[in-house]
């Protein structure tokens, strides 16, 4: 489950700390799916990388399945947003020189030691899935927007996380 509890996030200025988010409060279950909407700068974005784990709250908890990632070292904390948390960002964040299936399997190579094995049928299957079964080899300089979309779906999709973000 994840869980925030009365979150705020406010950033410093020379005028006074700018608030972005004010007492937020929110759980998911697995399988159970949000979104969040709102004008440009109402803060959604900022919540995402909240719940991420990729900026810490002003004040407030975030916790993941009974953790809270930013009480972890920085070290600690990257490994568990790679084991629990799936990403699928805008502009694809595709690696230019890996192949479509390699990839879909980069998270599995740091969330899991580098042992992948178990993974690369799983990644297969969310490529056909997806409709990529034909293009494991290609890169993403040799696919349309629509496919390198699909191939960062398969990459966030690869280790089972839970929360998947769409930031």
């Amino acid at each position: 489950m994840l869980v925030v509890s009365h979150v705020t996030k406010s950033y410093p200025t020379p005028q006074g700390p700018l608030s972005i988010l004010q007492d937020v409060s929110l759980s998911l279950d697995v399988g159970q799916a949000a979104a969040i909407m709102g004008p440009s700068g109402s803060g959604k974005s900022t919540l995402l990388y909240l719940l991420g784990a990729l900026e810490p709250p002003t004040t407030g908890q975030v916790t993941l399945d009974g953790q809270d990632p930013f009480a972890l070292d920085e070290r600690a904390a990257a490994a568990f947003r790679n084991r629990h948390i799936g990403f699928v960002f805008q502009d694809h964040s595709l690696l230019p020189q890996c192949s479509v299936l390699e990839n879909v399997m980069a998270p599995t190579l740091v969330a899991h030691g580098g042992t992948p094995g178990a993974y690369l049928q799983r990644a297969r299957t969310l490529l056909d899935q997806v409709g990529l079964a034909h293009r494991l080899d290609h890169r993403p300089s040799q696919l349309s927007g629509g496919e390198k979309q699909r191939v960062a779906i398969a990459r966030a999709l690869v280790c089972q996380p839970f929360p998947l973000l769409c930031v």
